[in-house]
């Protein structure tokens, strides 16, 4: 392995223009990592990374590509290292939101998986070389709470979610031995651009109080929430933990069918 102690350590973030990826982006570079920052749509990307803050926007550095494109992502990924010296971490948020169901079309489910599950492949097997190269290496992938349960006309989406956490499992298991730790994150209900585009009738005072409803803490989480958790995986503190998926979904997932119950006895606040 290669020693680190003389550069500072290098984050991959896909998905990065926007919501989670974003939010992700800008923890690393503000814990002194260098970031490369992926994405397809090239000019929010740059956005981002411009109106990142101060402390962390020089050392967030674009990288416009589409994560399904196998050759792509292996020369990109090949650039950033030897730019920066190697690889130290993964961080997997591309994803494509397209929901079908019994309608579904043939193109349709390509479009999906190729970019939530083949996507994180693509990412994953170019950095590999990289991140068994480096010390404390991790990778994190971006599920869903849509990944544990049935959700109405969500074939595609739900699937590739699931198809996720079973991936993340089996890269644990065949990386475990170059030193290389794999986790994945479910997050709940987040107030992504997808969500806001969703709650364009009323926006969020309207909304959040329906969708925090499915929560246990009566709210919508924050992209820097979940970047947070997925901070913490990739971070020492997590050495010991690997194949796990950890819910960041305010509960969620904990609820049971009767859901909060007499709303006038939650001592909680929003």
């Amino acid at each position: 392995m290669e020693n680190t102690a003389q550069r500072p350590r290098v984050a991959v973030v896909t998905g990065a223009a926007s919501g989670i990826g974003r939010a992700t982006a800008e923890l690393f570079a503000a814990r002194g990592f260098t970031v490369a920052a992926l994405d397809i749509a090239e000019d929010r990307l740059r956005r981002a990374a411009a109106e990142a803050p101060s402390s962390g926007s020089a050392r967030i550095h674009p990288v416009p590509v589409d994560v399904a494109d196998r050759d792509r992502v292996g020369a990109a990924v090949d650039e950033v290292a030897a730019a920066h010296g190697g690889i130290d971490v993964v961080v997997n948020c591309a994803a494509s939101f397209l929901a079908r169901g019994l309608d579904v079309t043939p193109d349709e489910w390509d479009a999906v998986l190729r970019v939530n599950v083949r996507g994180i492949s693509n990412v994953v097997q170019a950095a590999h070389p990289h991140l068994a190269r480096s010390t404390g290496a991790a990778i994190v992938n971006t599920s869903s709470v849509s990944a544990h349960v049935a959700q109405p006309q969500r074939w595609t989406y739900n699937t590739t979610k699931s198809a996720i956490v079973g991936l993340t499992r089996c890269m644990a298991m065949d990386l475990a031995a170059d030193g290389i730790r794999v986790n994945s994150v479910s997050p709940g209900w987040i107030w992504t651009p997808e969500v806001a585009a969703a709650a364009a009738d009323g926006g969020r005072e309207r909304w959040e109080p329906v969708w925090g409803r499915f929560h246990l803490l009566r709210r919508l989480g924050e992209a820097a929430e979940v970047a947070a958790a997925i901070g913490f995986l990739c971070s020492p503190e997590a050495s010991f933990i690997t194949g796990v998926d950890l819910p960041v979904d305010g509960g969620y997932l904990a609820m049971g069918p009767e859901g909060l119950g007499d709303t006038s006895s939650f001592a909680g606040s929003a």
